[in-house]
């Protein structure tokens, strides 16, 4: 049933691409070629697409300068995971095709469209890269994909445009549906935005973080118990429920000694009672009404939370084992931690494993592999109103950087492109790829519209780790500590200078 569900979804897909083609009119070399008077909110319910209301494309494409969109992207040199596979084509053969065909239907159409062709610049580390564009004066990169983390770097040192200046917000709409608005409401400070994230790339969703469940496993320990989607369903799908059902699945293989070949509740990390935390709807900073940060982890229920997680944590050989310290505490080669990390749960040795569904693709790999289930991270109780999905901080970003040969140039094409992604490039990895491919039950799909997409959180302070608030709680994870309450006192200061800092970099 599921395999014809992605050959129907394919070919809805492939016919979506060519009924765009032909009611294009690339001679009008304008991108918005809808009736933008019928497009609400930057889509078109008569055409079923989305729209980009962008103004007449004015550069000439016989000038050289402007017959490429240059976009810095990473390349797999170093990064055997988190590569880009959503700017340009054909250039990994690990790229499922259909994503592959995406990003080329995308492509071409913005070519029609413009007469300018979408040019991926591979390097190994894209904000060394800009940086280095930018000290040479060079002017290579009319846009640029960084990670997160190195655009809060340049952010600050005042290497990349601001997007929603007066000058670039005639052209690029951050209130479009193909931008994200809670990465937009925590990336900015100050109000002003530099980088955001959205349909442009995949990342966003491949990083982003959810429980897989082994199902056979959870049916012969739990007979006759509810589904795990039912619990999710009644809203009783609990942190305690969890831990409890972690405890009765870790057993010791009768070797007498604890490692990865033992039976496990949960295949953790030691960023996961962050993770919890986050799920559990705190958070480690928030903006006021001036868009300006401020620490908000004092908060009675933020610190009970976080004190009750970390503890959890630290009890070892009891319901979970930690990926990141399989070198530490296992012998296992630190190039081999999350291979073996996944074997774990891929082989069926795990009741769960919290993964970001970059490593749920990876489970295709294995030739006998289990059945699994996919459920949002649970409620800290069943008084939460809501689940919360922690948004992936390690999400690639859009920028232009003060090099770009020409910012206006740069602001049209990366919103059509933008724009584009969410017609081509969203349905190909969403709908095909992730349910319809990655998922294994209708149950699962229904879990990612309603629960886990749906509610995505997004913590600034998390992700400016403002001195090291958004840190701490992975170190002490490390480290199997638990005095959160002291550690976080002997960073406040540097945190709250660390954000006073920040607002003095983005005003200037």
């Amino acid at each position: 049933m599921k395999k014809l569900l992605v050959l129907f979804l394919c070919l809805i897909m492939a016919g979506s691409c060519l009924l765009v083609s032909c009611n294009d009119n690339p001679q009008n070399n304008n991108a918005s070629t809808a009736d933008t008077s019928k497009v609400e909110a930057g889509y078109d319910s008569e055409t079923g697409r989305y729209v980009a209301n962008l103004p007449a494309f004015e550069w000439n494409v016989n000038d050289s300068v402007y017959a490429t969109f240059d976009v810095a992207v990473t390349s797999n040199e170093e990064q055997s995971t988190y590569f880009s596979e959503d700017i340009g084509f054909d250039k990994y053969a690990t790229t499922d095709a259909v994503i592959n065909e995406a990003v080329r239907e995308r492509n071409n159409l913005v070519t029609e469209l413009t007469g300018v062709t979408v040019n991926p610049i591979y390097v190994k580390n894209v904000t060394t890269a800009v940086q280095d564009d930018i000290a040479g004066g060079l002017g290579n990169y009319d846009m640029a994909m960084p990670f997160l983390s190195g655009a809060i770097t340049m952010a600050q040192e005042g290497q990349l445009e601001v997007l929603n200046s007066e000058k670039l917000s005639a052209y690029i709409d951050l209130s479009m549906p193909w931008w994200s608005q809670g990465a937009n409401e925590a990336f900015s400070i100050s109000d002003q935005l530099y980088f955001s994230t959205g349909d442009i790339t995949i990342m966003s969703k491949i990083s982003t973080r959810a429980l897989v469940f082994n199902k056979e496993m959870y049916s012969t320990l739990f007979p006759g118990e509810k589904s795990l989607y039912e619990m999710v369903e009644e809203g009783i799908w609990t942190y305690d429920t969890m831990l409890e059902m972690c405890k009765k699945a870790t057993v010791e293989n009768g070797d007498g000694k604890w490692d990865y070949n033992d039976t496990w509740g949960l295949v953790s990390e030691t960023s996961d009672p962050y993770n919890f935390y986050s799920a559990a709807g705190e958070s480690l900073a928030n903006k006021d009404a001036d868009d300006l940060p401020y620490l908000t982890f004092e908060g009675t229920r933020s610190v009970s939370v976080a004190q009750r997680l970390l503890e959890e944590y630290a009890k070892k050989n009891t319901w979970h084992i930690s990926s990141n310290r399989l070198g530490v505490d296992h012998g296992v080669p630190a190039s081999d931690i999350w291979v073996v990390s996944l074997d774990i749960f891929g082989e069926g040795r795990a009741l769960f494993r919290c993964s970001v569904f970059s490593a749920i693709k990876k489970l295709r790999n294995y030739e006998d592999g289990i059945e699994f289930g996919i459920v949002p991270l649970p409620k800290f109780d069943a008084e939460q109103e809501n689940y919360y999905t922690p948004s992936g901080s390690g999400t690639y970003v859009a920028v232009i950087p003060v090099s770009a040969k020409d910012p206006e140039f740069s602001a049209y094409m990366t919103e059509l492109i933008a724009c584009e992604a969410k017609n081509y490039l969203t349905p190909a990895y969403y709908e095909t790829t992730l349910k319809s491919r990655d998922a294994r039950d209708d149950e699962s799909e229904e879990m990612l519209d309603k629960y886990i997409f749906a509610n995505l959180k997004f913590d600034v302070g998390s992700f400016y780790n403002f001195g090291g608030v958004g840190s701490m709680m992975q170190t002490l994870a490390y480290e199997g500590k638990t005095d959160i309450v002291s550690t976080f006192e002997s960073i406040k200061a540097e945190a709250e200078n660390a954000i006073e800092d920040t607002i003095e970099n983005y005003r200037n």
